[in-house]
């Protein structure tokens, strides 16, 4: 479960999110299919995330939106087996902000060599 890999910061984050966004709300007639397309290292302890989500309602597709995270992680070495079973390695997200990406549907620059007329 995800709670597995929060803290208790990160888990009074993602309880306040689901409270006011209940995702259970709309089972059975929207969907959110989420494709992670970048995670790279922003400091010792934190990563950019960037995934685009593609919603579904009623099996069609209603909207894309592309979303980025900074992650903030601590490690904790697992103190029982049922932790060991579940986060072996102890990585945890302990802070979690995020926001949606502007489109990026602008027109696009004149190059160097056209001219506004010819536009």
């Amino acid at each position: 479960a995800a709670y597995d890999f929060a803290s208790d910061r990160a888990a009074l984050f993602l309880n306040e999110y689901a409270k006011a966004n209940d995702p259970f709300g709309q089972i059975g007639t929207r969907s959110v299919s989420v494709q992670v397309t970048s995670v790279v290292r922003a400091s010792e302890s934190s990563f950019q995330v960037k995934w685009t989500e593609q919603v579904f309602e009623r099996g069609s597709l209603a909207s894309t939106m592309r979303w980025t995270a900074i992650l903030t992680i601590v490690i904790r070495s697992p103190s029982n087996t049922d932790q060991l079973r579940k986060n072996p390695l102890g990585v945890f997200i302990n802070a979690i902000d995020w926001s949606r990406e502007l489109d990026s549907a602008v027109p696009a620059p004149l190059s160097p060599t056209e001219s506004t007329n010819e536009r």
